[in-house]
């Protein structure tokens, strides 16, 4: 039998705008601004999520461009970003290419982010 956890639901979800990848995202994020990540980013934080989350893709094979589209903002700027802009919701990754990434600069990066 599986071990449940405990303690109270917690919900978050994936941030728009950050992945624009056609399978998921909305026609409006196109033309989609900082100030609207920002609008859902503090909608997100009052209205109790647990956590907001980009997405990682340091660059996306032509192959596969228009299926997941080019547009994918750097997930620790971004996160930086809305750091300022929220006070108790959790930021993550929750996809990390670390093989893209050298591992020193990335360990930095998300430990100032924490």
């Amino acid at each position: 039998m599986p071990i449940l956890p405990s303690g109270p639901l917690s919900y978050g979800m994936q941030l728009p705008v950050q992945s624009q990848s056609v399978i998921y995202a909305e026609p409006w994020e196109a033309t989609a601004t900082p100030a609207d990540l920002v609008g859902v980013a503090r909608a997100a934080d009052h209205g109790g999520f647990a956590y907001i989350a980009g997405c990682d893709h340091v660059a996306i094979p032509l192959r596969l461009a228009d299926g997941m589209s080019t547009v994918w903002y750097d997930p620790v700027a971004t996160l930086s970003y809305l750091a300022g802009v929220t006070g108790r919701v959790l930021l993550m990754s929750h996809v990390a290419v670390v093989g893209l990434r050298h591992p020193l600069v990335t360990a930095k990066q998300y430990a100032t982010l924490d």
